[in-house]
């Protein structure tokens, strides 16, 4: 994208510095309070809002190596959170979905989430977590991310403040 004369000022290497701060302390933060490592949730909500996901639609969503996410599934598995299975109408398809632990593991962190993510944007004006909002996406699709968020995922136009919520 075209350098614009509202960014010809602006350090670019900062914005990545900053971008790559805040991500560490939110994710240390969410992993403070809930016990559950960044990597883990993603995967567990990813889950939980698309049932009977395909382990091929997780591996695009996620976007890392495939092996990665076969791994992180075998240990939610090993933990008796998730399973998997062949899809009964092409058994090249590998379902996964949440076991009732894994349910409840979900509400579990659900509740602690709220508290994490009024401690992060609490205070803030809607309209700043709008804008933030906005600019994350322009960063994810000049960095070549199209793939859109699952439903339960996608930001609520108008409601700002709530859409950070998601995820």
């Amino acid at each position: 994208m075209d350098a614009t004369p509202a960014t010809d000022n602006i350090d670019h290497a900062t914005v990545f510095l900053r971008l790559g701060k805040a991500y560490n302390a939110a994710t240390q933060a969410f992993e403070a309070l809930t016990g559950v490592g960044a990597a883990r949730w993603r995967l567990l909500y990813l889950v939980h809002a698309q049932p009977l996901v395909s382990q091929k639609q997780l591996i695009r969503q996620v976007r890392v190596d495939p092996a990665s996410i076969t791994r992180q599934l075998s240990a939610l598995e090993r933990d008796g959170l998730v399973e998997r299975s062949d899809d009964p109408l092409d058994t090249r398809i590998t379902r996964v979905r949440l076991t009732r632990a894994g349910q409840a593991e979900v509400r579990r962190v659900m509740r602690l989430r709220s508290r994490f993510l009024q401690q992060m944007v609490g205070g803030l004006p809607a309209a700043d977590v709008g804008a933030c909002l906005r600019v994350l996406e322009g960063i994810s699709r000049n960095l070549g991310d199209s793939e859109p968020l699952p439903g339960a995922l996608q930001p609520r136009s108008g409601r700002a403040g709530r859409a950070a919520g998601r995820g």
